[in-house]
Parts: C-alpha cells; sequence; structure tokens
C-alpha cells in the first residue's frame, strides 16, 4: 500500500535517520515542526510493512497521547493512507488493529494501571512521545519491551519533544553523548541520533501568520524553545536563581554536620539525602525508581548504604502506610510555598549546591516552573517534592546549626 505523504526536506533528513544504523532517534525543536507527523508515519509504515508486528506510542498521560496523537494525527493519517475500512480501533482496549495483524498501541507511563498494561506485550516499536516530560527511569524501565521478533523489522525506539534544560537527561545522551548517570562517553553513541526541526522547516504545512504573529511574539525563552528549538531554562522556572556553578564534583564535598532526606511516593519513587554544612545545603545523592513497590525501593537504598544511623526521611504525609516501610521515615511538612520560598532564599545566598552526580534533581530543576496562571506544573517533579520535604521539613522540626 503507498503511503500518501509528502515530506518537507528536514523531514526527509529525519526519514534518512530511520534508515541509518542508530537504534534511538530523537526529533526536537520548536512547535508545529512536524516532528509528531513525521514519527506517527514511520510507525504506521513499519506497521504496514511488517505484518503481524506490534507498535507503541506512549506519553506521561494517556488522555494527552489519545487526543494530540491518537486522533489528531494517528486516526486522520491511517483513514488518508489505507482507509477506515481496512483499521479497528479497540477503544477500551486503546489499539488499533491493521487489517494485516498489526498492532498500535496507545499509552501513558504515568498511570501505574497503564504501566502494567502496555508493558505486558512487547513491541518492534517504541515511539515516546515528548519525551521531555517522561523521567529517565520511565523510559528505561519500557526499553525490555522492545522484543518482539518480526521477520525482517529492525526494532526501534523513537522520540521527539519541545527542548526542555540543558541539564535534562535526553540533551546529554543525544545531544552531548554522554551518560546521564555517569556522565562518562556513552559506550556506543552510534545508537543514538538526533535532528533539531523548527517550524521554518515545516512552512507549507502552517498557518500564514503563524510564526510571524504569534512565535515572533512569545516571551524571549519561550521563543529560544518554541521557534528556535534551544534547550534552555523554562519559562516560569522557580528556581531560577541556580546556576551551574552550584553543581560540584563529589570529590568536593565537604564534611557534613547533619543528614536529612526527603521521600516522594508514586509511580515515579524518588528520594534525595541532603549534607548541612553550617549554613551550606548540600544535595548530596539522589535515587530513583519507575513502578516499584516502597519496600523493593527501600530494600534498594539499603544496598546502597543510604541510611546513616538516626538518618530522618520526610516522607511525603500522603504516602500513609507506605512511611513506615521507609527506614526512619516520617510525615514531612508538605507547605509547597513557603518550602519552595525557603530554598530560594538559600540559591540567592549561595548557601545552596548539588553534588553533580545528583542527575535526578539536575534533570528536573530547571524545568520545574509554573503556568500563565502562577500554578505549578506537575511535570517531573518528584525529585524537587521529595528534595523541598527534606529540606523545609528540618526547618519545621527547629534543627538549627551556629
Amino acid at each position: 500500500m503507498r503511503i500518501k505523504f509528502l515530506p518537507t526536506s528536514a523531514q526527509r533528513k529525519a526519514l534518512s535517520l530511520v534508515k541509518s544504523k542508530a537504534k534511538h532517534i530523537l526529533l526536537y525543536g520548536g512547535s508545529r515542526s512536524g516532528k509528531t507527523t513525521l514519527l506517527v508515519m514511520v510507525l504506521i509504515y513499519r506497521a504496514i510493512q511488517y505484518a503481524g508486528s506490534r507498535h507503541l506510542i506512549c506519553r506521561l498521560r494517556l488522555k494527552d497521547a489519545r487526543s494530540s496523537v491518537l486522533h489528531e494525527t494517528l486516526l486522520p493519517w491511517l483513514d488518508k493512507t489505507i482507509g477506515p475500512d481496512r483499521y479497528h480501533f479497540i477503544k477500551h482496549e486503546n489499539y488499533i488493529a491493521l487489517y494485516n495483524g498489526s498492532e498500535i498501541w496507545i499509552g501513558g507511563l504515568g498511570d501505574r494501571e497503564q504501566v502494567d498494561r502496555i508493558l505486558g506485550h512487547e513491541y518492534n516499536t517504541i515511539y515516546f512521545n515528548e519525551v521531555s516530560q517522561l523521567s529517565y527511569h520511565a523510559v528505561t524501565t519500557a526499553y525490555s519491551r522492545l522484543a518482539m521478533k518480526t521477520p525482517g523489522c529492525r526494532n526501534l525506539f523513537l522520540y521527539d519533544c519541545n527542548p526542555g534544560s540543558p541539564l535534562h537527561w535526553t540533551y546529554k545522551i543525544f545531544v552531548r553523548k554522554i551518560d546521564f548517570k555517569t556522565e562518562d562517553p556513552l559506550n556506543k553513541p552510534g545508537l543514538y541520533t538526533s535532528l533539531l526541526i523548527n517550524p521554518k522547516d515545516n512552512l507549507d504545512h502552517l498557518d500564514s501568520g503563524y510564526i510571524d504573529d504569534v512565535l515572533d511574539n512569545l516571551p524571549e525563552k519561550q521563543k529560544d524553545r518554541f521557534l528556535k528549538g534551544l534547550w534552555v531554562k523554562g519559562e516560569g522556572c522557580i528556581y531560577e536563581r541556580f546556576e551551574e556553578s552550584m553543581i560540584i564534583p563529589p570529590e568536593e564535598l565537604p564534611e557534613m554536620d547533619y543528614y536529612t532526606a526527603g521521600q516522594d511516593f508514586g509511580l515515579n519513587i524518588t528520594n534525595v539525602k541532603i549534607g548541612y554544612s553550617g549554613e551550606r545545603v548540600y544535595i548530596v545523592k539522589d535515587h530513583g525508581g519507575h513502578n516499584i513497590t516502597t519496600r523493593s525501593f527501600n530494600d534498594q537504598l539499603k544496598d546502597q548504604g543510604w541510611f546513616l544511623e538516626d538518618l530522618p526521611v520526610y516522607c511525603d504525609p500522603a504516602g500513609g502506610e507506605r512511611i513506615q516501610e521507609i527506614t526512619g521515615g516520617q510525615k514531612a511538612n508538605n507547605a509547597v510555598e513557603p518550602g519552595i520560598d525557603y530554598i530560594n532564599s538559600l540559591i540567592e545566598r549561595n548557601l545552596f549546591y548539588v553534588c553533580s552526580s545528583c542527575t535526578g534533581v539536575l534533570s528536573e530543576i530547571w524545568d520545574y516552573a509554573r503556568d500563565e496562571e502562577d500554578r505549578i506544573i506537575k511535570i517531573n517533579d518528584h525529585y524537587m517534592d521529595a528534595m523541598r520535604y527534606g529540606i523545609f521539613s528540618r526547618i519545621q522540626n527547629g534543627i538549627v546549626f551556629s
């Protein structure tokens, strides 16, 4: 079946990446640059070309995957390319069955029931849409499911995003070609490739005034991200004054007077360990997991020698009985705005530092932001919550050094 899709010159460059030896392919850039359409078309082609194959499109939330990918892109293009009578959408299961036995599944990695359902299958293609909203742990948890064997089909990971901060894990892996955790050079950098695609590369498919009247009039930081496709601090960044000079290597950490830790629960579970030297506060360690039990996560921390004697671990008070499964666990002070203000005061007085090995905290700190209505954006904030619990609850308990 011939697919009636005429790619732009930038999209043709992207298609050449699909034909390369790379296994991980990221398209990043500004808004409405055609990234999602192109990768959906690649996935449709693979589903048609390889009968009986299975493919996954996932975002943080299922409802967003259904609205922005399924209904706006995937279903319309299936109608245009193979016709509405040659596939069937199984709504209650969130997958499309094609005429040749291939399947295209839609899912969200931010919901436990969804994760268990979509990761119960193996796939030939996994496409992470808006991957900047997904944690490193969520994405790597899904990696093991790219294991379906279909004759002639080379299995692929596909990704797209509007760029986040230069501390985000996707920037480190795909642009800098370094390991997210260790920052060592990637063992096989040729497996990872990326391409910048911006709105100006997609002019034929945009309203005539979209760039000049909309994107060109955005605030400067948003223009850098959504028009130019640059990796920058998020607009409305909560910890705006945190700078790279506040990131220090492990060997430069001082001797600490005291330690606390903060614990966040949920599908993405995180713990942040904090050290105090005089008036200075240091984020010394962090650890996270995805779709694991609290008890298993606590065992991982024990194996790392995480828990010092009398280490208080201030936990999300909404954790209920899970707090009892954390060594030293106790309810945290969850006063959000006062906690943020306190951490900002530390940053402004040069009393706040993050160890370079704390990749979870660093990947979130510049993307932790507020929306246009001054509400905190609840995406990729698990380390930020744990960090706040650990730092601000210390003040609540009256632990002060002279």
